[in-house]
């Protein structure tokens, strides 16, 4: 039943390498990730989560997040500024030797906390982003890291000063360059998947045009993230569960194929469904536009679609529900 499943899990994937073992819980694999939301970080450590509102059934009240969140992120953030140390700022210990895989975690996890985006009127948020942007420019550089390594660690280090940097294109670097790898090294892994899922479930009727489909869709996205902002600032939340996938698989044995099918087949859940995080992120900003403006409210615009045409909207959505069940029957 699972055959291309197994298969695929040793085959698309890159062999075990030492990394940090400090950045991200090694039990937390989140099997259930198809909403994005900046709501609450407490979502991050949960095994699964109810699915958001439909936009369609209106514009809905944010959800307030728990005193606990708040002062979990406060404290991030007051721990980013406080600290005059490279290495500190993005939470990772000094080393010789970073690799790119290992910088990336660290930088997304960091500004996860403190992107202007989602406090928007707060100027120490955004201090400790343009933060954290420095210290990655820094030591995500060959020449630059070295210099750094060299001066003297008795002076503290003036983040700010005689700096000329942009730290929402260090952002938009890191997210598309995790987009790029992922659809350089795991495509074929997932257009596999589909294929079983397609084997697996007739009645979906996915096809190799509707296989097609999705894996164009999934491509388009990397073009899209490069013009759009709201879609650029979505994806913070999916490309991080992609690094982490990563970093578990990495870290099995060849043998434990069932734990190297199940990982395979949430990275490509979270891969398929991408576009439906953009999708969703780009019709609640339309909505909360024609909010902002008082347009007219009428069921045919909140049913509307932003990115996808309806026929791929609902092809993806339903993968997704599969590979689902997919993982859940993996996992037992």
């Amino acid at each position: 039943m699972f055959s291309y499943v197994f298969g695929s899990a040793s085959t698309y994937f890159y062999p075990p390498i030492e990394e940090d073992e400090d950045l991200f819980d090694d039990d937390f694999i989140p099997p259930n990730t198809r909403h994005i939301s900046w709501v609450s970080d407490a979502t991050d450590t949960a095994d699964s989560s109810p699915p958001s509102p439909s936009p369609a059934a209106g514009p809905s009240k944010p959800r307030e997040r728990p005193p606990s969140v708040h002062a979990k992120t406060r404290a991030v953030i007051n721990d980013i500024l406080a600290q005059d140390d490279c290495y500190a700022v993005l939470g990772i210990s000094r080393s010789s030797q970073i690799d790119k895989l290992t910088l990336r975690r660290a930088y997304l996890a960091r500004s996860r906390a403190c992107h202007p985006d989602k406090f928007p009127d707060n100027p120490e948020a955004t201090r400790a982003f343009q933060k954290v942007s420095v210290a990655y420019d820094i030591l995500s550089k060959p020449s630059s890291k070295r210099m750094y390594d060299s001066r003297s660690t008795q002076a503290p280090f003036d983040f700010f000063a005689s700096r000329s940097f942009q730290a929402e294109e260090t952002f938009r670097g890191v997210v598309i360059g995790v987009i790029n790898d992922m659809l350089d090294g795991d495509l074929e892994m997932v257009r596999t998947l589909l294929f079983a899922v397609n084997n697996m479930n007739p009645s979906l009727q996915l096809g190799e045009e509707g296989i097609n489909s999705v894996l164009m869709t999934i491509e388009a996205i990397r073009t899209r993230a490069l013009t759009c902002r709201t879609c650029l600032f979505a994806l913070h939340h999916q490309v991080s569960r992609l690094l982490e996938v990563q970093r578990a698989f990495r870290q099995l044995s060849y043998f434990d194929l069932r734990q190297r099918s199940y990982l395979s087949i949430q990275l490509a859940r979270l891969a398929i469904s991408m576009p439906i995080a953009l999708e969703e992120a780009l019709r609640q900003q339309r909505m909360e536009d024609e909010a902002e403006s008082e347009a007219s409210d009428n069921e045919e615009s909140k049913d509307q679609t932003q990115l996808l045409n309806r026929r791929v909207y609902t092809l993806l959505r339903g993968v997704v529900s599969v590979l689902e069940r997919m993982e859940g029957l993996v996992k037992k």
